[in-house]
């Protein structure tokens, strides 16, 4: 065995050498990431099938609306928390992880009054079922996000045992199914983003709790996190508002119905999105603990077998996504030519580490540029393709904005690597 442990370490070491890129690090916290995202993709599926056979369009899309609108009011607290906790743990600040939740709390009363605002307005014009609904969001998101922080500290702390079973496995099981059993017994939306709201808080409390009681956190606190979390904040409203803008245009201008079909469009394609978070939690405190100069020598390496990875991955979804559909969303069947357009925002999957590099080696300004150029393209772009060609002006709009905002991360990482590389030189 001990022969056979030396060969595979021989052999990883190898493929270090060809991919630039530390395969070993990878398959260690990469084996806790790939089996929760193995247990949460499938439960995330059935669940998907749960929606499609006991939910109907109008009811699935008035669901996904409310959703879009918490998130769009969720941007404007304290979003950029969790990287400041990740870059404070891992430098030892653990007390920051407790100074921010209480600072995501007070700074989510902005929030708070605005799901009132909304609720009111609902409560007004006679719909009590978005009245209730926003007005549950606003008092519970809160303390969801942040609860959730706990995951930052575990990633800084590189737990990814313990991130994978608490947040990913754990942390979503439940919400599902509580969320399924709400399904066989009503088909009221209200009552499903009630559920959703007030199951993954009372998780995300319960699992905050346990990590303090087994970590306890040190006192210290990095008093600048919370600057630099003002500014990623400031930077995720409007990307924050870009990621969901979609879902409400569709609800007013298409209608809940094609909502729903929209989303089970791009539903499977969007399941890359936790494991590519787990990408980004890998590759985040090695960039951070290294020079720009030895980021930059394997970087193209990097680039071209995500490429050729991505690109995999778009070409088999596009020749099985039919199947899918017909076996088990028979209802979404006109979903399936828009799923498959979609796939192809896979290629963007490339430009991680560059986004990676900018978020772990604080590079504020270029976070701004990147983001602000991204997210307002997407806005532009969603906005004219919806209400001039609809849901297919609005799929081919999103790879082309997904595509687009990979390329401006590139570029923003090689202007920042080359001034890195001679600052570090000049030393």
């Amino acid at each position: 065995m001990e022969r056979l442990k030396q060969r595979a370490h021989h052999f990883l070491r190898n493929v270090d050498g060809i991919i630039k890129t530390d395969i070993i690090y990878l398959v260690k916290g990469g084996f806790w990431a790939s089996f929760s995202q193995i247990i949460l993709s499938f439960s995330s599926f059935f669940l998907s099938i749960a929606f499609a056979r006991f939910v109907s369009k109008e009811t699935y899309g008035e669901y996904k609306y409310i959703l879009a609108i918490a998130r769009i009011l969720g941007t404007f607290s304290l979003t950029g928390l969790g990287l400041a906790v990740k870059q404070s743990v891992s430098r030892g600040y653990e007390g920051t992880l407790n100074y921010a939740f209480w600072q995501n709390i007070k700074w989510s009363m902005l929030f708070f009054l605005s799901s009132l605002g909304v609720s009111i307005y609902y409560f007004v014009n006679g719909n009590r079922l978005l009245g209730v609904s926003m007005l549950v969001v606003g008092c519970l998101s809160p303390f969801l996000s942040s609860s959730n922080l706990y995951s930052a500290y575990l990633t800084a702390k590189k737990d990814f045992r313990r991130q994978a079973i608490y947040f990913d496995m754990i942390g979503n099981l439940f919400p599902y199914l509580c969320l399924f059993i709400t399904m066989l017994v009503t088909s009221s939306s209200a009552w499903l983003v009630i559920i959703y709201f007030v199951s993954n808080t009372l998780i995300g409390v319960t699992l905050y709790l346990r990590m303090l009681k087994i970590y306890r956190p040190n006192k210290e606190v990095d008093q600048k996190s919370l600057n630099y979390s003002k500014h990623l904040s400031v930077m995720n409203i409007l990307s924050g508002v870009a990621s969901n803008i979609d879902q409400v245009l569709i609800f007013h201008y298409v209608g809940a119905a094609e909502l729903a079909v929209y989303n089970f469009a791009v539903a499977i394609p969007n399941q890359t999105k936790g494991p590519l978070l787990y990408l980004r939690n890998l590759i985040f405190p090695k960039f951070a603990d290294r020079k720009s100069t030895e980021i930059s020598a394997g970087m193209k390496y990097k680039f071209f077998w995500l490429f050729m990875t991505s690109l995999a991955m778009a070409l088999v979804y596009i020749l099985i996504a039919p199947y899918i559909f017909s076996i088990f969303f028979p209802k979404y069947m006109s979903s399936v030519l828009y799923s498959q357009i979609f796939a192809l925002s896979f290629l963007c999957i490339t430009f991680i580490p560059a986004d990676v590099y900018l978020q772990a080696k604080k590079k504020i300004k270029e976070q701004y540029i990147g983001n602000t150029l991204s997210s307002t393209l997407q806005i532009i772009v969603t906005f004219i393709s919806i209400v001039y060609w609809g849901l297919w002006g609005l799929i081919v709009g999103r790879v082309i904005v997904r595509l687009a905002g990979g390329f401006i991360s590139a570029i923003l990482y090689y202007y920042s690597v080359k001034r890195a590389i001679v600052k570090e030189t000049n030393v």
